[in-house]
């Protein structure tokens, strides 16, 4: 039943989102410069018009935008039967009721445009992209593109032969007649496949392996002979010979610390003791000593 639940909702979001179709977007009526108006011999104020207008059902095919031309005179209703529209449109309810005309005398043309898209628009959101290009009289309707009015699910028990364990999901769909319930549940369900492709295509992205960088030298090297904790007079001997780091102390050789004034073979013999304890020894060799962070001090 869980999958069943996933799939309802996510199809019926997406029937009630994502479903093209076309809508009223803007109204011109003769006479009329502003939709807090009334026209004379017309029972419904401006307002009222549009709202109707709002709820005309529209197929256009192959263009994304239309002009509808409607003119109509004489006591009764005027609906949407009375809208002039080339072959590439079709008024899906003609019954649809625009506003009536009360007197003989009265008469009633507009032009409305029709546009292509998704979801709902309010004309609120275009009134100030379109402030300067909008001439007087040029009223915006609120778009509902979407054809898919109401849609509800429900998910019951199916048994297929002897599986009893398996799940049905019904959906209830109500549209405005522009799309075929079916074609609806098709395209919904084209856009969900769409959506997960990308899981489906995912790969196994890789970090690049960072590779880290060791030290020229061992640490050890780089810190001061004063952390050997020598005699005071080994250490003494080694700082009157400019030894000053571990790294210059063990690429000196038995014999060139047995040279230096006042290092006897007792200091040198401590001075090896406290190397091997580190696994050093003297006579090492270094290349490229001393580092550049010693050299520069």
């Amino acid at each position: 039943m869980a999958l069943a639940i996933l799939w309802g909702n996510a199809l019926r979001r997406i029937l009630l989102s994502s479903m093209p179709g076309c809508a009223v977007t803007e109204v011109e009526i003769d006479g009329v410069l502003h939709e807090y108006s009334t026209k004379e011999g017309v029972q419904e104020d401006i307002l009222e018009i549009l709202l109707n207008l709002k709820g005309l059902a529209v197929r256009v095919q192959g263009k994304d935008e239309v002009i509808l031309t409607l003119n109509k005179s004489g006591i009764g209703p005027v609906t949407a039967a009375d809208i002039t529209h080339d072959g590439d449109v079709e008024i899906v309810k003609p019954q649809h009721v625009i506003c009536h005309l009360t007197d003989e005398n009265a008469s009633i043309s507009m032009r409305i445009k029709v546009q292509r898209g998704r979801g709902y628009v309010p004309a609120s959101t275009r009134i100030h992209s379109e402030e300067d290009e909008r001439p007087i009289g040029r009223l915006l309707v609120d778009a509902c593109y979407s054809p898919v009015e109401r849609i509800a699910y429900n998910v019951e028990a199916a048994r297929v032969e002897q599986r009893t364990d398996l799940d049905k999901l019904v959906i209830e769909m109500e549209t405005n007649g522009t799309i075929d319930p079916e074609e609806a549940i098709r395209r919904a369900a084209t856009i969900l496949a769409e959506q997960l492709e990308a899981f489906v295509d995912l790969r196994d992205v890789r970090q690049p392996e960072v590779k880290e960088e060791k030290p020229e030298f061992d640490p050890i090297l780089l810190r001061p002979v004063d952390d050997l904790e020598l005699t005071v007079r080994s250490a003494n001997c080694l700082k009157a010979e400019a030894i000053h780091y571990i790294g210059d102390l063990v690429q000196r050789t038995e014999v060139e610390l047995l040279k230096t004034p006042n290092l006897g073979k007792k200091s040198l013999t401590e001075i090896k003791d406290v190397l091997a304890s580190r696994g050093l020894s003297l006579g090492m060799r270094l290349e490229n000593w001393p580092p550049a962070s010693i050299a520069d001090e």
